[in-house]
C-alpha cells in the first residue's frame, strides 16, 4: 500500500524537484518502505521454508551456504588469504553430503567467515546483511526441526515486531513529513495534490 504513495511520487518527481524539502521527506520515505518490503519477503520466504521435509530443508540450507561460500572464497582468492581459501572450498554437494552433525558446524564456519569480514563482501562482492541472516534464520530453522538447540535464535516475533515498527515510521514520515510539504501543491498544482491525496486514502484503507 504504501508503494502507490512512492510510484506517484516518483512518477512525478519533475513537479516537486525544484523543492529540495519534498525530495528529502520522499527519499525518507521510500528508504524505509524498502525495509518494509525486505521484512514481508524474509517472512513469506519463512512460511515456504517451513513447509519443507527435513530433507528439502538441509538442501535449502546447503544451497544458501554455497553461494556465500563461493563469494568468500573469490575475495580470499583476490586476498591471497590461502588459509581462508582452504576452507571456503567446500563445494554444495560436500555440504549437502556432511552428516546432520557436522552439517551445522560447517554452515556456521561459512556465516562467521562472512561476518568477519562484512563489510569488504557487501561492498565489493555483492552480498547483503539479509543474505547472512536469512541463513542464519534457515539454518536455526533446521536445527531445530532436527531437535537441536538453535544457533542464532533468530526469532519471528522479533521481525514481526520490526515490521510493526517500519509501519510506524512509514506512518509518521507521511502524516509529519510527507503531507505538510505536498500542502504547497493544494494551490500551485491541484491535479497533482489531489492524485497525492488519492493515494494517500489507499495507504490509509
Amino acid at each position: 500500500m504504501y508503494d502507490v504513495v512512492s510510484y506517484y511520487l516518483d512518477s512525478r518527481s519533475a513537479l516537486w524537484a525544484s523543492i529540495p524539502k519534498v525530495g528529502e521527506f520522499k527519499n525518507e520515505f521510500s528508504a524505509v518502505v524498502a525495509q518494509i518490503d525486505s521484512v514481508q519477503y524474509a517472512q513469506q520466504q519463512a512460511q515456504v521454508f517451513l513447509g519443507k521435509n527435513k530433507t528439502q530443508i538441509k538442501r535449502v540450507v546447503a544451497e544458501k551456504a554455497d553461494i556465500l561460500n563461493d563469494t568468500i572464497e573469490a575475495f580470499a582468492w583476490v586476498t591471497g588469504n590461502e588459509k581462508l581459501r582452504g576452507k571456503m572450498s567446500t563445494t554444495f554437494t560436500d555440504l549437502y553430503a556432511l552428516r546432520n552433525a557436522d552439517f551445522s558446524p560447517a554452515v556456521q564456519a561459512i556465516i562467521e567467515a562472512a561476518e568477519a569480514n562484512i563489510d569488504v563482501l557487501t561492498s565489493e562482492y555483492g552480498v547483503t546483511n539479509e543474505q547472512v541472516e536469512g541463513l542464519k534464520t534457515d539454518l536455526d530453522e533446521w536445527l531445530a526441526i532436527n531437535g537441536q538447540p538453535r544457533a542464532y535464535k533468530v526469532a519471528s516475533v522479533e521481525a514481526t515486531k520490526s515490521l510493526e515498527l517500519l509501519f510506524d515510521e512509514a506512518d509518521a514520515i507521511l502524516t509529519n513529513k510527507l503531507d505538510n510539504v505536498m500542502s504547497l501543491f493544494k494551490r500551485r498544482d491541484p491535479g497533482f495534490y489531489n492524485g497525492y491525496q488519492a493515494a494517500r486514502v489507499i495507504v490509509d484503507s
